[in-house]
């Protein structure tokens, strides 16, 4: 895919894409369209993407659009797959930088668990010929990570170990995380009211991945993402019965460590990255995120969520894992208490290196917390600058 990239525009990305797959049927569904040109005329005019930039993303693109190529050949020839019954999910969300990541994955390693690989994030349809391809297509993306130590000591993604599903919300071109790793605000507010959508393209690919992998076989999938803070009604729709969980922590500090990860993130892709605009822009994002969260707290009557502090999860991983499945009926059994051990002996905190950042250097400060985050410090006072 990489040898005659097309530029960055939709026709030739789609023509390309069909000739890597062999296939030319995008579905019954094509409003991914219009999205994606909105998508690729931001990233050609909004993100100033140097050569790197446009390359990685035109790769990007075009894996996109191989595997929505793939899936819906599967779909077509397996309709039985939307008939996949999905257990009721552990959803994990919260602010970015929170403990997600560590709680995702510590409950991933239970072998009673459906587990998000970063491989099948990548890759969720099978590829042409070697069925063994998208497992290669991983650890040369995590290979590739390895080679900005920066970006894996801030948020470590490997191959083999779990990730967000918001990565199979990309595929249709409205997830929110483009306008992360990018300078795209005109996309973030395309996206804004096509979240309920997206989610559910979501939930239909854990339906595929669920189906390839035999069936739930009594297993729940563990699913997260900072982006969940602000979509608690339509996943409470979406996965009924599911059980959340929301981590929290101090507002200032995630700002400021978030803040970091992005710098690092657009950097991979443009040399233009204003660091001064960083903290205001998320702070007022996040800030939005959390009043939304705390609005569908108080509208859905049989909404549970389980609240747990970033030092409960560093600090009594087990503690707060005996505490997530039993709110999910789940049982704690020897080998899953075992594999829970096995993963965080071999990942302890700071494993790809130290983290180190100063909140004002992107331009947070105490008072624009304070002012952004003021419904949510209200209702979670201990998280307030201290």
């Amino acid at each position: 895919m990489t040898a005659a990239l097309p530029p960055l525009e939709r026709e030739p990305l789609m023509a390309a894409a069909s000739a890597a797959i062999g296939l030319d049927d995008w579905g019954d569904d094509t409003g991914f369209i219009e999205s994606l040109d909105i998508l690729l005329a931001d990233m050609r005019t909004e993100a100033d993407l140097n050569a790197i930039g446009v390359v990685s993303q035109a790769q990007d693109i075009l894996r996109l659009l191989v595997n929505r190529l793939g899936f819906t050949r599967d779909l077509r020839a397996h309709p039985e797959i939307l008939e996949q019954e999905l257990l009721p999910p552990i959803v994990i969300l919260g602010l970015p930088r929170t403990g997600t990541s560590k709680l995702q994955r510590t409950i991933a390693a239970d072998p009673g668990i459906q587990r998000l690989e970063v491989w099948r994030l990548l890759n969720p349809a099978p590829m042409p010929g070697d069925p063994q391809t998208r497992i290669a297509l991983g650890e040369q993306f995590e290979a590739m990570l390895r080679q900005v130590p920066e970006f894996m000591a801030r948020h470590p993604m490997e191959a083999h170990e779990p990730d967000e599903d918001l990565w199979l919300m990309e595929l249709t071109f409205d997830a929110p995380v483009a306008s992360h790793r990018l300078h795209l605000p005109n996309h973030r507010k395309w996206i804004a009211d096509r979240q309920d959508s997206a989610y559910a393209y979501m939930r239909t690919v854990l339906q595929y991945l669920q189906w390839q992998d035999g069936g739930a076989r009594g297993r729940s999938w563990v699913i997260k993402s900072p982006m969940h803070i602000g979509q608690v009604a339509v996943l409470h729709r979406l996965f009924p019965g599911a059980t959340f969980v929301q981590c929290h922590r101090d507002v200032y500090t995630v700002l400021g460590s978030y803040c970091s990860l992005i710098e690092v993130a657009r950097g991979m892709n443009s040399d233009v990255v204003d660091l001064a605009a960083l903290g205001p822009d998320f702070a007022q994002f996040w800030g939005a995120y959390t009043a939304r969260n705390l609005a569908a707290r108080a509208a859905i009557p049989d909404l549970d969520i389980y609240d747990v502090d970033y030092e409960q999860i560093r600090d009594d991983i087990d503690g707060v894992v005996s505490e997530v499945y039993r709110r999910a009926g789940r049982s704690i059994t020897d080998e899953s208490r075992a594999a829970f051990a096995a993963y965080n002996a071999r990942r302890p905190e700071g494993h790809f290196g130290a983290h180190d950042y100063r909140p004002s250097r992107w331009g947070v400060t105490p008072e624009m917390v304070e002012e952004c985050f003021a419904g949510y410090l209200n209702a979670f006072p201990q998280l307030a600058p201290h």
